[in-house]
């Protein structure tokens, strides 16, 4: 469990979602859910700087937040929590987010990765992911899929286990 704080810790420096994926994927064995992240975000932001904040559901059932800045040029921040399902039959529980996209007519995306994770013992843990989505007309609500994956290599380069969400579709409203 201090390993799991410990990479909590430092995700303030890399993509949290990536890290965190790492640590869970890397514990064994896999745990059923994720630790609370700690956003450095602060938690009050004045309602002069607030833009528009929309919310849903994934397919999965999961919530979702999609914060666009005051212009509704840009993502601030968005974030659900995935159900990845491993190649080994383990099943758990994260959360992810993404920050500053751009939008451009009502469209934005991003992806990162694969971004390797080098252990202690030689294994590593390749993360990629990727977001979509588009606003309606009136951008009263945005819609789009997610998707986020992990695949552990043993000290050869073997592949040991595939976590993996899916694309998952989602959907939110003002």
């Amino acid at each position: 469990m201090m390993l799991l704080h410990d990479l909590a810790r430092d995700a303030a420096r890399v993509r949290r979602a990536a890290v965190l994926a790492t640590a869970m994927l890397g514990a064994t064995p896999l745990v059923a859910a994720a630790a609370p992240r700690h956003d450095s975000t602060p938690a009050r932001i004045s309602a002069a700087a607030a833009g528009v904040v929309y919310g849903g559901v994934t397919d999965d059932g999961f919530g979702l937040m999609v914060e666009t800045s005051k212009s509704g040029r840009k993502i601030v921040r968005m974030a659900t929590g995935l159900k990845l399902r491993c190649t080994s039959g383990d099943t758990f529980n994260m959360p992810d987010s993404w920050r500053r996209l751009s939008i451009k007519k009502r469209k934005f995306g991003a992806t990162f990765g694969p971004e390797t994770q080098r252990n202690d013992d030689g294994t590593t843990v390749d993360v990629e992911g990727a977001v979509t989505g588009k606003f309606n007309r009136s951008k009263t609500s945005v819609s789009g899929t997610w998707s986020l994956k992990g695949t552990e290599h043993d000290a050869t380069g073997a592949v040991t286990d595939t976590c993996d969400s899916g694309t998952i579709n989602w959907t939110a409203k003002q």
